[in-house]
């Protein structure tokens, strides 16, 4: 009888589930803050070894700004779409206090926004979750800009702001809902703050 083992191979690394371990890494910043959750949390919870997952991403600033780009495919991009679209004014403002309270019924916890989070905690990023952050940022208040040109453009707003102003107006309107959001505000209260900020148009 041969008593002798087979050393073990060594071969590949095991490749992780990538899409499963952004997720983890976003619900976890989202809920909890972006710099409340260490790395080892975030492998602990993903069953992702450190090795592992800074071969996948390079480091923890690789992370965090592939996570930021999922948030804007998952969670930005259909707000932009309502904003962007050839409805009316009055039209895709109905469409946007839908998509607010839409949002609300759709998460498991009162999350806010990752976006205004993370750039709450800008200085205490890493350069490419930094970079991510003020091209979001930019993304952001240039559709909202867009978004009132086109209406004044059409006739169906009438305000004495600017379109950068108004577009900065729009972006605290938003950002505040999703303060209340966070602090677990009624859909019902939520949509009357929105519809009140609004009406200044």
């Amino acid at each position: 009888m041969n008593t002798q083992q087979k050393p073990a191979s060594r071969g590949r690394p095991k490749t992780i589930d990538r899409r499963h371990l952004i997720e983890i890494a976003k619900e976890s910043y989202w809920t909890e803050g972006a710099t409340h959750v260490s790395i080892n949390e975030i492998c602990k919870r993903s069953g992702v070894s450190k090795p592992g997952l800074y071969r996948e991403f390079g480091n923890e600033d690789g992370l965090k700004q592939t996570v930021l780009k999922s948030y804007r495919e998952e969670n930005l991009a259909p707000l932009y779409a309502v904003l962007q679209s050839d409805d009316s004014f009055s039209e895709s403002l109905e469409n946007l206090f839908g998509f607010f309270r839409l949002s609300q019924k759709e998460l498991d916890t009162a999350k806010g926004c990752l976006l205004q989070d993370m750039t709450a905690a800008h200085p205490h990023m890493g350069d490419l979750t930094a970079e991510t952050i003020r091209m979001l940022r930019a993304e952001t208040l240039s559709t909202y800009e867009g978004w009132i040109a086109r209406a004044k453009e059409h006739g169906e707003v009438s305000t004495d702001l600017s379109n950068s102003d108004a577009a900065i107006y729009i972006d605290l309107q938003l950002s505040s809902a999703m303060t209340l959001i966070k602090r677990r505000a009624s859909p019902d209260t939520v949509d009357t703050f929105l519809r009140t900020a609004f009406s200044v148009f």
